[in-house]
C-alpha cells in the first residue's frame, strides 16, 4: 500500500456550501431613555449612527470575540456572547461622526463587521444625570438668596439645613402641645364636675342663641309650611276642578247635546275632561292586552296628538280630515260635519276653560280648533258660492214681441 502525504490533504470546510453564522445574524440595537445615548439605524445589521459614551447591540447568534482596531473605543461581549458593548473614549469623537469598525467572529470562523459613526463620547453620565436637577438646584438657589443666604453650593446647603432645624422644632413643639391637650381632655373626660360644667355651658349657648336668633329659625319655619300649604291647596284645587270635569257629560254641553255627544262617546270621550284631555295631550297606542307602547328610548308612542295634528293637515278640506285625521270616524258621511266636529271640541274647551279653570291647559288648543273651524268654514263657503257657472241665468226674453224665426 502505499505512502500518503498527509501534509498535503486540504481540510474541507463543512460550512462551504451552506450560509454562515456571519451571514445570518441580525443586529439590534438597544435604546435607551437616557437623552445623552442614542442610536439610529443608518442600515440594519451593518451601519449605525451612536451618540454618547457608549453603546449597546444585540446579537441574534453568539459570538466568539469582538474588537476594534481603530484606537479610542473598545468592544466588549457581555453574558452568553449575545450583546456586544461598545465603549468610545472621552476624545473619540465630538460633535463630527467619526468611523469605528466593529469585528465580530463566530464559532464557525465566520466574521461580521458594524460601522458606527460615533458623536459626542465626551458627556458624562454623571452630569448628564445631574442635568435633570438643574430645576431643582436652581429652585434652592433662589430661596436660600431670598433668606437672605449666599447664592452657593454651601449657601445653598446651608439654607437645607437651617430649614430642617426649623422644621424639627415646629413639629417637636406641636407634637408636646397636642399630646399635652389630649391628655387634659382625658383627665376631665373622666371627671363628673367637668361633665357638668361642658353640659352648662353648652346649655347656656344654646339658650342665648336662642333667645337672639331663635325668631331667624320660627320665620323660616313659618314660611315653609306657608309656602307647602299654598301649594297643597293648588294642587287639591286643580284637582277639584278636574274631578268635577271628569263628570260634566258632553250631551249636557248645549253647543253638543245627546245627538253628537253620541258620537263621541264611540271614541270613548264622554265628558268634558275626556275631550280635554284628547285634543289637547293626544291618545297613546296601546297593545291588544292594553297596555301602552313605548319606543326604544322609553317614551310613550302616541297614536295622534290631538288638535296639534289637525292643524299639520294641508290643505285642510272635508275630505283631508275624513281620510287623514283621527276625527274620520265622526265626519264620515250621515255622521257629523267636520265644521260641527270642530265646534264640539271648541265648546267642550271653553267649558273648561270658563267654568272649570283651566284656561292654562286649552287656551292655545281651543284657539287653534277656532281658527281651523273658520278656515274649513271659509273653505265651504267658496266652493258653494254662485259663481258665473253656477249661478241662475235671467230669460230677457221682450213678453210681448213677436216669436223668433224658427220656434216650435
Amino acid at each position: 500500500m502505499p505512502n500518503v502525504d498527509e501534509s498535503n490533504t486540504t481540510a474541507v470546510d463543512p460550512t462551504a456550501d451552506g450560509p454562515t453564522i456571519a451571514d445570518s445574524v441580525r443586529v439590534t440595537p438597544e435604546t435607551t431613555d437616557e437623552d445623552y445615548l442614542e442610536i439610529d439605524t443608518e442600515s440594519s445589521d451593518e451601519v449605525y449612527n451612536t451618540s454618547g459614551p457608549f453603546a449597546t447591540f444585540s446579537l441574534s447568534d453568539p459570538v466568539e470575540s469582538a474588537r476594534i482596531e481603530q484606537s479610542n473605543a473598545d468592544v466588549r461581549v457581555m453574558g452568553d456572547g449575545t450583546v456586544i458593548r461598545v465603549e468610545y473614549d472621552d476624545e473619540a469623537a465630538g460633535e463630527s461622526p467619526t468611523l469605528f469598525t466593529a469585528e465580530l467572529f463566530f464559532a464557525d470562523d465566520s466574521s461580521h463587521s458594524i460601522d458606527l459613526y460615533a458623536t459626542d463620547t465626551d458627556v458624562s453620565v454623571e452630569a448628564a444625570e445631574y442635568a435633570a436637577y438643574a430645576d431643582f438646584i436652581d429652585y434652592t438657589k433662589n430661596q436660600a438668596e431670598a433668606e437672605g443666604f449666599e447664592r452657593t453650593p454651601s449657601g445653598a446647603m446651608e439654607y437645607l439645613q437651617h430649614t430642617e432645624e426649623r422644621a424639627e422644632l415646629f413639629d417637636q413643639l406641636f407634637t408636646e402641645h397636642v399630646l399635652m391637650f389630649i391628655s387634659l381632655l382625658i383627665a376631665a373626660s373622666q371627671n363628673f364636675v367637668s361633665w357638668v360644667v361642658a353640659i352648662g355651658i353648652i346649655a347656656g349657648l344654646a339658650i342665648f342663641l336662642e333667645r337672639k336668633h331663635g325668631w331667624i329659625l320660627r320665620l323660616q319655619q313659618m314660611a315653609e309650611s306657608r309656602a307647602e300649604l299654598m301649594r297643597e291647596a293648588v294642587r287639591q284645587d286643580y284637582e277639584d276642578r278636574r274631578n268635577a270635569a271628569a263628570k260634566h257629560p258632553l250631551e249636557d254641553v248645549t253647543e253638543i247635546g245627546p245627538n253628537a255627544a253620541r258620537y263621541w262617546k264611540e271614541l270613548g270621550i264622554e265628558t268634558v275632561d275626556d275631550m280635554v284631555e284628547v285634543a289637547c295631550k293626544g291618545v297613546v297606542k296601546t297593545t291588544e292586552n292594553g297596555r301602552i307602547e313605548y319606543d326604544d328610548d322609553g317614551n310613550p308612542v302616541f297614536a295622534h296628538h290631538g288638535v296639534d295634528d289637525l292643524r299639520d293637515v294641508d290643505p285642510l278640506t272635508q275630505d283631508q280630515l275624513r281620510e287623514q285625521t283621527w276625527l274620520a270616524p265622526l265626519v264620515l258621511e250621515g255622521r257629523l260635519a267636520p265644521t260641527t266636529a270642530l265646534s264640539n271640541i271648541e265648546a267642550a274647551l271653553l267649558v273648561a276653560e270658563k267654568e272649570y279653570n283651566r284656561g292654562n291647559e286649552v287656551r292655545d288648543a281651543r284657539r287653534t280648533v277656532e281658527e281651523l273651524n273658520a278656515r274649513l268654514a271659509g273653505r265651504r263657503d267658496h266652493e258653494e258660492r254662485e259663481t258665473s257657472s253656477n249661478a241662475a241665468r235671467t230669460d230677457h226674453r221682450p213678453t210681448g214681441g213677436p216669436s223668433p224665426a224658427g220656434g216650435d
